[in-house]
């Protein structure tokens, strides 16, 4: 059936139709596309690694295979110092319950008093929840062992077939197409971005594990490495950040601590994304905060958590899609500022 260009309203309900129809999909298949989705960025990042160790002589094999390495070495590291946290603070549990407990009375004084709400009702609640959110923590920590596995392999397959994609591109390099230098501009954008974050979220990491360690905050490499996952987040990623090593500032020195972990952490993360990462990013690889924002609910939604740590890569991917078009430049504009054409890079600064 062929639905009149002028019958706007048609066209509309038949957009609104395959999005939702697509957007069930995905979710059906969610756990699939997170491993595609990480494979792909993975592989778009370690790329220009992948050439550049093929224009020092080395093979494309053996250069993805250093690579392979190098993320298993990154991940276990990763894992290794998540699992030890995790052991040291249930072997210290014992004593944050005595000193919240300690906090707690010590709050009820200035509360009304009530039959319903006492020390001991709120300890139970809070010990509930905390052993709930240790159980589901534990199991992602299982379920994230096998994923990050397959995403490695799929990730080296993926640079494999770039590396042969390479020197196939180079040979016909007189009969690339109008799109293939669009997907090349594609992905050169989609990695300056993720890289540039990644750098950013580093720096933002590194400098609150060195605060909270001179602050003598318990496990302040912990809260680091949780700080450079959560910073792909947009907007929650700096409460997720923030509320942990707060709670033990709470527990260790009282309210004075607990305020400075806040103070401290906002001011790093107000310096790196106000600072730091427009001067690294062009204009081009911002988005408005609605446009965020509404990526961030979409991607929960059809992903679960992980969606919130892709939300806004995904976000850049269709903007930048939709740059490399004529016809859907308008609607790029309406996600944020238009890149600059002249350029047609990103900025370094």
């Amino acid at each position: 059936m062929k639905i009149n260009n002028s019958s706007v309203p048609a066209r509309i309900l038949v957009y609104s139709t395959f999005a939702v129809i697509l957007t069930i999909g995905m979710r059906e298949i969610s756990s699939i596309l997170t491993t595609v989705f990480f494979s792909i960025f993975i592989a778009l990042i370690f790329a220009p690694l992948v050439h550049w160790f093929k224009r020092k002589g080395i093979p494309g094999v053996l250069s993805v295979f250093l690579i392979v390495l190098l993320l298993t070495l990154i991940f276990s590291v990763l894992g290794v110092v998540i699992v030890e946290a995790s052991i040291q603070i249930g072997s210290q549990l014992p004593n944050y319950q005595i000193r919240f407990i300690e906090i707690l009375e010590m709050f009820s004084r200035y509360l009304p008093p009530t039959e319903e709400l006492s020390v001991q009702t709120i300890l139970r609640s809070v010990v509930s929840l905390a052993i709930s959110l240790t159980v589901s923590f534990l199991n992602g920590l299982i379920s994230a062992g096998a994923t990050v596995g397959v995403i490695i392999v799929t990730a080296a397959f993926l640079l494999l077939d770039t590396a042969r994609a390479r020197e196939k591109t180079e040979e016909k390099a007189e009969e690339e197409s109008v799109f293939g230098s669009r997907l090349d501009k594609f992905g050169r954008n989609l990695v300056g971005y993720i890289v540039i974050r990644t750098e950013v979220n580093l720096v933002t990491a590194i400098g609150i594990a060195i605060i909270l360690l001179a602050g003598g905050i318990d496990f302040a490499v912990f809260w680091g490495v949780m700080a450079f996952f959560l910073g792909y987040i947009p907007y929650i990623g700096l409460a997720l950040t923030t509320i942990p090593p707060a709670f033990f500032g709470l527990l260790q020195y009282g309210i004075v601590g607990a305020l400075a972990v806040i103070i401290a952490i906002s001011i790093v993360n107000a310096l790196a994304e106000n600072v730091i990462f427009p001067s690294l990013a062009g204009k081009g690889l911002k988005l408005y905060p609605a446009i965020v924002f509404l990526s961030l609910l979409y991607w929960n939604y059809v992903l679960g958590a992980t969606g919130m740590l892709l939300a806004t890569p995904l976000a850049m991917v269709l903007k930048i899609i939709l740059e490399s078009f004529e016809e859907t430049k308008r609607l790029a504009r309406l996600m944020g500022p238009a890149e600059d054409v002249d350029e047609g890079k990103i900025s370094s600064g």
